[in-house]
């Protein structure tokens, strides 16, 4: 039997990104094993609690219409800031290639910074999320990676989800560095009151999860969902 595939293109313009269309076979959507942003970053997929979910962080340098992201900043112009910025744990490359970039939530509240079709998960879906793994008290094990880059015990810890939680540790609001090994943050797109943005953490010590608002001016890292 003859199976027509059928792949978007995309015609490339000086302003374009790269788009993240989706492939048909015999007119039907194939479910994504992966996307790509603007960087070229390709990061696998999977379907969890039926949302597609990137089971790495994000690491783009910069927002899907071209839009270089702030990065290197001081201490000081970090607590300050008021836009987009990012940065990668100690300012270390392998830190960046293994865990992502560490945003600061006026980042992740911009509707450009996931790849074209996706985007930054708001609280409620991260709640959805927990809820439909078990909810708050067993949703960070099954959340988390088995690996060894977390810290002992690494209580409850399956990965079962195949969400593959690492701890990519967090940026301060005064430009310092803390918790790889130990704990993730991601932020909500959402805004909890002026100065914080919602949050939720995954921690060596815990099989569970927990949810909070932080400083904008923290560095968290990101997850993003298809539309």
């Amino acid at each position: 039997m003859l199976v027509t595939i059928t792949i978007f293109s995309l015609v490339a313009t000086s302003s374009c990104t790269k788009e993240n269309f989706p492939v048909l076979i015999g007119g039907v959507p194939v479910d994504p094993t992966s996307v790509t942003d603007i960087d070229g970053n390709v990061y696998p997929v999977s379907k969890i609690c039926d949302k597609f979910w990137m089971t790495e962080n994000l690491r783009t340098t910069r927002y899907n219409d071209g839009t270089v992201i702030t990065t290197g900043l001081s201490n000081t112009a970090w607590g300050a800031a008021t836009t987009g910025a990012c940065a990668f744990y100690d300012d270390l490359s392998t830190n960046n290639t293994t865990y992502g970039k560490l945003y600061n939530w006026f980042a992740a509240n911009n509707t450009k910074l996931a790849p074209t079709g996706w985007h930054v998960a708001t609280k409620a879906e991260w709640t959805a999320l927990i809820e439909c793994l078990g909810g708050s008290s067993v949703a960070g094990g099954k959340m988390k990676s088995t690996s060894s880059l977390w810290a002992a015990p690494n209580t409850g810890a399956s990965n079962s989800s195949g969400f593959n939680g690492l701890p990519a540790g967090f940026k301060g609001t005064g430009g310092g560095y803390s918790s790889i090994g130990n704990s993730a943050y991601f932020w909500g797109s959402n805004e909890r009151n002026a100065t914080q943005g919602e949050y939720i953490l995954l921690d060596d010590d815990f099989a569970s999860t927990a949810a909070n608002g932080a400083t904008k001016t923290f560095g968290y890292s990101v997850r993003c969902i298809k539309d």
